[in-house]
């Protein structure tokens, strides 16, 4: 089986499930292709693969602006194409389902049918930063999860998130990320602490941070992935109105020596409860049915030497 996947990623999460994702597929026996959407030079025949991808982090309850800007310049397809979308938040509500339905009605009209979808929580890189224990506990719930998500997709089991009441007009709505994002980057600062070592300009996805007379500048263009904030080491970028909610510096994802102190530990509280449970079943469920199955593959080899005995 091909399979291409075509994602954005803001600050790594997206990228890292969708790493997952490849080898797993990989170990499969598939053959896959990953595109990251801020790049130019797409030049892939989409007709040519059994199943096409998306992945992109949930913004405001939406697909990020440069998702909307590259599934518009996809082609009609010559027949319908299996696609699966994968999302990534640092909340597992309900209202992130809603993500999906704009692009959906864009990728509809093209010959793209959804047969697949599944939302993995990840850490948030603005908001509050998640402490290292729930950091590590996302990672390894959806390490867990990925495998048997990708099997499904493989096999060709149609699972699709819940619908939100009053979805589309409620995603409409929150839309409004994508204009305030350019307004709100506008007024992007570098702190006197900046080292001037341009990371922030070169990793830009929408090349909106220029350098000019040791003056920087920002522009229009910014989509508020925070990977220029997130990921700056010397923490020195003023994330304009949203500065109480910046957080800087790359997740471990590694299971910390002591627990922090948690100060959200309330935040969201039963819907991560919930996330983790569900999530533990569907594990749960999966190991059983594999024991199972080898149960019976290894009766199955028994009772085939006795038969040639």
């Amino acid at each position: 089986m091909k399979i291409l996947i075509c994602y954005f990623s803001g600050t790594g999460n997206t990228k890292r499930v969708i790493d997952k994702y490849v080898e797993v597929f990989k170990d499969k026996g598939c053959e896959v292709d990953t595109f990251r959407v801020e790049n130019q030079n797409f030049n892939y025949n989409l007709n040519d693969y059994d199943k096409i991808g998306l992945a992109y982090p949930i913004h405001a309850f939406n697909a990020p602006a440069i998702i909307f800007s590259f599934i518009k310049k996809f082609p009609k397809l010559e027949s319908e194409k299996p696609l699966f979308i994968i999302k990534t938040s640092g909340e597992p509500l309900k209202l992130n389902n809603i993500s999906s339905i704009k692009p959906m009605s864009i990728l509809k009209k093209k010959n793209f049918k959804l047969t697949n979808e599944y939302h993995y929580c990840m850490p948030y890189n603005i908001i509050f930063r998640h402490t290292d224990s729930m950091a590590y506990k996302m990672w390894e719930t959806a390490k867990q999860l990925i495998p048997i998500d990708a099997q499904e997709i493989l096999d060709g089991k149609e699972v699709k998130l819940k619908k939100f009441p009053f979805g589309r007009p409620l995603a409409f709505v929150f839309r409004i990320e994508h204009w305030g994002g350019r307004f709100n980057g506008k007024r992007y600062k570098v702190k006197d602490n900046c080292a001037h070592c341009n990371a922030c300009v070169k990793i830009c996805p929408t090349h909106n941070i220029t350098v000019e007379n040791g003056e920087f500048h920002f522009g229009k263009n910014c989509i508020m992935c925070m990977r220029c904030a997130f990921l700056c080491k010397e923490n020195a970028i003023k994330i304009g109105l949203f500065e109480k909610w910046k957080v800087n510096g790359p997740y471990t994802f590694q299971k910390p020596e002591k627990e922090e102190e948690d100060n959200h530990k309330k935040y969201c509280k039963k819907s991560y409860q919930k996330y983790f449970k569900r999530a533990e079943e569907k594990i749960a469920n999966a190991k059983k049915l594999t024991v199972e199955e080898n149960s019976v593959k290894e009766f199955d080899e028994d009772l085939g030497k006795s038969a040639q005995n």
